[in-house]
């Protein structure tokens, strides 16, 4: 175990490191490519560049989706690192004799190799770490990605200051060399979940095509690649009118690309964790296109170089840290042979055909007005803004829907050995041993042959004694036989049923008891409220009261349930909320009111550790799976705050989530852990973590998830 911690310590460091120079050398990379294109064209041709370069990339991301879907990410990433940093050399070779030529297979080789490179190593990460703990993870990733591109731009303006711009290609391809050995070293995945081969044939954009979720991610991904297009052509126009030779341009580019590296480093740093717990996925991610929206506004008002500094700032520093690392988490809902191959069309290929929307934009805007105002320019990219916030909106939505869809799909998959399911085990709150259809039928057989005792008692009554006062007398009496011949009477009356209520606590007679009640529940849903509510009523009545509630979708019935959801005793509180779950499978428009829920919720998470441990013992029953096989967390109290989470929100993800949430299996846990903290509010999520032993804080000394991970592989390896 402590071999493993290690292990994924190391993979981490690894993680770190390769994220901070792969962003150094694109920082690096983008100031030296805009340096040099810069000063062989006109900034008039960047659109055309970016149109061949943006094809060539979506070329190069169809080829990279393809081998994604047969090659594991962590083999196939690092030698696409080592090729391109042969490639960095042959350039330094051909810039000598070709100056124009070399810029733009640069300009190309940027396009087509940075964001697949930074897709893969997204998709690495993505698959070497659990959905839950890749939260954290991600964040501390992000930031040394900020960093990189902190050190990416001073790199830039150190060796413009001391060496021509030819050098710059040398320092990456060395970087890129970095990058494929700590990139590999990172590790494969633990746990890789098979990959059907019918489903790895099928095409990316079938998979995407045939899921609404993807389809907004892409969405998201061209509109943002539209505006960054708008947004980097008002920049460069602006930068190309003030600075002449490429020296100057890469000194400039190189301190801008440093300055908001710093920016983003902190930011990252300081707030990125704390805005994804906070705020969400889908606030973090909106904070992109609403900086656009406000500074591109300035920027329409006061055209300046500083204003497209501003503006080309903020989408730089954004897009980079806090965008980055949240759409990342978009991801982790799905499974492998959905997400390699979809990835790299989301990330990159719908980022190029962004870039492609923007130049030909650009192209037109510069057709209609050869002297295009860059005002004009930045107007447009707010508009793009302004609908990126409205698919931010939709994606948000969806997200939740999609972790619900993981566990009810197969995202989560639960094996035999990992089932904790409530609803199989038996309760004494309820009796499964018979269907009411079946006790029906054996109750009229038993009717139509009565045995020898039951005609001898019926001759020793008086005939003159009253059907009812028999009843009653029969009912009270203790006597099995004569209890259910009194049950047996095809016209109960309705003034027995206080008598046929304690019955209920008779386990000879409970079936019998309860179908005759729920005969007659619509008749009596108050008086058995009262009974329900009633302390001195024994307690087994009261466990099985609601299971004849039940029966009756009456207010009053339901109200009655309600309240015994937050009677003192847990048994009762247990069987109600059991019975409310049924009901509202039955009854999908069943509303019960959310804050009500959420707050009987609270209340079972604050009892005493004492009384939380002490419900198993209460309910007095038998686990139905190997508890070997069970997270140890698993108990009672977990098990009804599951089942009161399952009358406000989708029952069947939380029935899943709960099973997942009790397993060992680190990737089940995780996604069932990423699922509650988006549906449920903070501070109810950050109860529930205590109860299933996640650590609060750095520090605290409960067993950490890793750690049963960890356990499980032991017991795998040992075959014990």
């Amino acid at each position: 175990m402590e071999a493993n911690k290690r292990a994924d310590t190391t993979a981490l460091i690894f993680a770190l490191i390769a994220a901070t120079t792969m962003i150094a050398q694109q920082v690096a990379g983008k100031a030296t490519r805009d340096a040099l294109f810069l000063s062989n064209f006109d900034v008039t041709n960047l659109p055309k560049v970016v149109i061949a370069a943006a094809i060539a990339s979506i070329t190069g991301v169809l080829i990279m989706s393809r081998l994604l879907s047969r090659v594991s990410p962590i083999t196939l990433v690092p030698a696409v690192f080592g090729l391109s940093a042969i490639l960095f050399i042959g350039e330094w070779i051909l810039l000598d004799y070709q100056p124009r030529v070399a810029s733009v297979i640069l300009y190309l080789h940027m396009a087509i190799f940075g964001a697949i490179l930074i897709s893969g190593f997204w998709s690495i990460i993505n698959e070497r770490f659990d959905p839950h703990s890749a939260k954290q993870r991600v964040a501390r990733i992000a930031a040394a990605a900020a960093l990189g591109g902190v050190i990416g731009g001073v790199l830039a303006t150190q060796v413009a200051k001391i060496m021509d711009v030819r050098t710059m290609l040398l320092f990456l391809s060395g970087l890129h060399i970095i990058c494929m050995v700590t990139v590999r070293s990172i590790g494969a995945p633990s746990r890789i979940a098979p990959i059907d081969n019918a489903v790895r044939t099928r095409s990316a954009f079938t998979v995407i095509s045939q899921t609404s979720y993807l389809q907004w991610m892409a969405a998201l991904m061209v509109l943002v690649a539209v505006m960054a297009a708008l947004v980097d052509y008002a920049f460069k126009a602006a930068a190309s009118a003030h600075y002449q030779d490429s020296e100057s341009l890469v000194a400039f580019f190189g301190s801008f690309y440093a300055a908001i590296g710093v920016t983003g480093f902190v930011l990252q740093s300081l707030l990125g964790r704390r805005i994804l717990q906070r705020f969400g996925i889908g606030m973090t991610i909106a904070i992109l296109p609403f900086t656009i929206a406000i500074f591109g506004t300035i920027g329409v008002l006061f055209t300046y170089l500083w204003s497209m500094v501003m503006l080309r700032g903020g989408h730089a520093i954004f897009a980079n840290s806090f965008f980055r690392s949240a759409f990342e988490l978009l991801y982790t809902p799905l499974p492998p042979h959905k997400k390699r191959p979809t990835k790299t069309i989301i990330d990159v290929a719908s980022d190029r055909l962004g870039d492609l929307i923007g130049s030909g934009l650009l192209l037109l805007l510069l057709f209609i007005a050869p002297e295009l105002p860059t005002a004009v320019v930045v107007a447009c990219a707010v508009i793009v803004a302004t609908l990126a916030l409205y698919v931010v909106v939709r994606l948000n939505r969806g997200y939740i829907n999609q972790l619900a869809r993981s566990l009810r799909k197969g995202v989560v998959r639960i094996e035999e050995e990992d089932i904790v399911d409530a609803t199989t085990q038996e309760i004494l709150a309820e009796s499964n041993a018979y269907s009411e259809r079946e006790f029906l039928q054996s109750k009229i057989a038993a009717m139509a042959h009565p045995d020898d005792e039951q005609h001898e008692e019926d001759a020793s009554i008086s005939e003159e004694a009253s059907q009812l006062a028999l009843a009653v007398s029969d009912l009270t009496s203790g006597n099995t036989g004569r209890i259910r011949r009194a049950l047996g009477n095809p016209a109960m009356d309705i003034g027995l049923a206080r008598y046929l209520i304690p019955l209920l606590a008779n386990s000879d007679v409970t079936e019998d008891a309860r179908t005759e009640l729920r005969w007659l529940v619509t008749r009596i849903p108050g008086q058995l409220t009262d009974a329900l509510l009633d302390p001195d009523m024994p307690l087994l009545v009261r466990q099985r009261l609601p299971g004849v509630l039940e029966a009756s979708h009456s207010p009053r019935a339901i109200d009655g349930l309600l309240r015994g959801m937050v009677d003192e005793t847990f048994n009762v509180r247990y069987s109600c909320a059991r019975v409310l779950v049924r009901m509202r499978h039955r009854n999908p428009h069943l509303e019960i009111p959310r804050q009500q829920v959420y707050e009987a919720i609270s209340r079972e998470l604050k009892v005493s550790p004492e009384e939380w441990e002490g419900r198993d013992m209460e309910l007095k029953m038998d686990y139905a799976t190997d508890e070997e096989d069970v997270n140890p967390q698993f108990n009672r109290g977990l098990e009804h705050v599951f089942t009161l989470l399952a009358l406000t929100l989708d029952p069947d993800a939380v029935h899943l989530s709960m099973q997942a949430a009790f397993s060992k299996d680190l990737n089940l846990r995780g996604t069932a852990l990423e699922y509650l903290e988006n549906v449920l509010p903070a501070y109810l999520y950050n109860e529930l973590l205590e109860h299933l032993g996640e650590d609060q804080q750095s520090g605290k000394s409960a067993r950490t998830l890793g750690d049963i991970v960890n356990d499980l592989k032991a017991v795998v390896r040992t075959g014990k």
